[in-house]
C-alpha cells in the first residue's frame, strides 16, 4: 500500500516514470539556466528571490531523481529490465543534479 502511495505522489508531482523524471531534471536545468541569464542582464527581483528560485529547483531535481530510482527499480522487479538501464540514467540524472548544484553554488557567490 505505501508503495502505491509513493507512486502516486511522485505521479503528481508530474515524475509519474523515469522518462519523465529524467524529462523533468533537464527542464529544471534549463530553467535555472534562464533565470540566471534574465538575472546576470536585468537584475529584476531582489537577491533572496535570486537564491530562492534554483534552491528550489534543485529541490525539484532532488525529487527527480529519487523518483527515477524508484520507478527503475520498479521496472527492474516487474518487467526484468537490466541494472544497467537503471544505473545509466542514475548517471545522467547525478550530472544533472550536479549541474543545478553548480548553479545554486554560482548564484551564491556572487550574491555575497
Amino acid at each position: 500500500m505505501a508503495a502505491g502511495k509513493v507512486g502516486q505522489f511522485f505521479s503528481a508531482l508530474g515524475v509519474g516514470s523515469t522518462k519523465q523524471s529524467i524529462r523533468m531534471m533537464m527542464i529544471a536545468w534549463v530553467l535555472n539556466l534562464l533565470w540566471l541569464i534574465v538575472n546576470y542582464f536585468w537584475n529584476l527581483v531582489p537577491v533572496a528571490v535570486l537564491i530562492a528560485i534554483p534552491a528550489l529547483l534543485l529541490l525539484y531535481v532532488l525529487i527527480a531523481l529519487a523518483a527515477y530510482i524508484y520507478w527503475g527499480v520498479k521496472q527492474v522487479r516487474e518487467q526484468d529490465e537490466p541494472y544497467a538501464n537503471l544505473m545509466v540514467g542514475v548517471i545522467v540524472a547525478g550530472t544533472l543534479l550536479y549541474l543545478n548544484y553548480n548553479f545554486l553554488e554560482f548564484v551564491l557567490s556572487v550574491s555575497k
